[in-house]
């Protein structure tokens, strides 16, 4: 999916993936899961006749899942829906596949030469020297670019950087000291945009942060990397290449 902030989605997988035993919020997370594209013509007493969940228990679920209501959740539910609909196509059904595969080739790299044109790359070599330097490295995001983080983590212990994924509400009691630091990627800031409460948490948060993003506008972190575009259609792909492009750096 192409920009689009699936953060209701993010809280679901996060608990699927970290849960083995069966309890009634794997359940009831694999039910919204299946039938999301139904939430918003349900009633809370729907889900629980359908789940054969108690009301009560979809309740407390709900608010195991940050929200406070089930008008809320299912608010998110709808918004999560509406970005999926609004979703960008590259393809063009009336050209050959070749065709696509040409035309979206050439943009891709029109697109990167604009952004490393324009971008400050003293910016993100002063990012690795903070992430070389650093205790610890926490990593936040969600939606599409949340799979970043995995690829991050991964490329960063490889160089025995100890890397957190921070979970997806950003809930945790995490405890940062001194030499932390905090990594947060957003492609568009739509994530912050539906969510103000992970906002205030991360302005809360005791440690020093990086914020990496196309969106100018957003102003989050102490320390910004703004990605300038072309086309902000392909925000989605400029973002991960510019975290290859910082990752690099790590190479001797």
């Amino acid at each position: 999916m192409n920009g689009v902030d699936t953060m209701i989605i993010d809280k679901v997988n996060d608990i699927l993936n970290s849960h083995s035993s069966n309890t009634t919020l794997i359940e009831l997370c694999s039910y919204i899961k299946k039938n999301i594209h139904r939430i918003p013509q349900l009633t809370i007493d729907d889900i629980s006749k359908e789940s054969l969940i108690s009301k009560g228990q979809v309740s407390k679920c709900i608010r195991r899942l940050d929200y406070e209501n089930y008008e809320e959740f299912k608010n998110a539910c709808i918004e999560y829906l509406d970005l999926i609909t609004k979703r960008k196509s590259f393809k063009n059904p009336h050209q050959t596949f070749e065709t696509n595969v040409m035309y979206f080739t050439k943009d891709i790299i029109k697109n990167i030469q604009y952004t490393i044109n324009h971008i400050d790359l003293k910016l993100i070599q002063k990012l690795m020297e903070d992430i070389k330097n650093a205790n610890k490295v926490y990593l936040y995001a969600h939606g599409d670019v949340r799979s970043v983080c995995y690829n991050m983590q991964r490329e960063l212990q490889i160089y025995d950087i100890q890397t957190i994924i921070c979970d997806s509400d950003f809930n945790k009691d995490y405890r940062f000291l001194d030499n932390d630091i905090l990594i947060v990627l957003s492609t568009n800031g739509n994530s912050f945009h539906y969510n103000k409460r992970i906002i205030k948490r991360i302005r809360e948060s005791n440690v020093d942060q990086w914020l990496i993003t196309c969106n100018k506008h957003i102003t989050l972190c102490q320390n910004q990397v703004i990605i300038p575009l072309l086309d902000e259609k392909y925000s989605e792909y400029i973002i991960k290449y510019i975290i290859d492009i910082l990752l690099l750096e790590l190479q001797n």
